[in-house]
């Protein structure tokens, strides 16, 4: 399995993403609901099908983003 990509390295590789041709399924922990939604709504904000997440026992999230 790949390593773990902090938050800063996940919004830093969202942000270059706006030339990107081909797109691939990335995978982000967060902390919490709130701030795997707010995540998920940085420029470029996720389409439908082009998102989901699954809640952690510890109360972290798995977000799962296509980019």
């Amino acid at each position: 399995m790949a390593d773990e990509m902090t938050h800063a390295e996940a919004v830093a590789q969202k942000g270059q993403a706006a030339g990107v041709a081909a797109k691939q399924w990335r995978t982000l922990v967060e902390p919490n609901p709130q701030a795997a939604v707010n995540f998920l709504n940085l420029a470029p904000a996720q389409g439908a099908g082009e998102a989901f997440a699954s809640n952690r026992a510890d109360g972290r999230v798995d977000v799962y983003y296509y980019l």
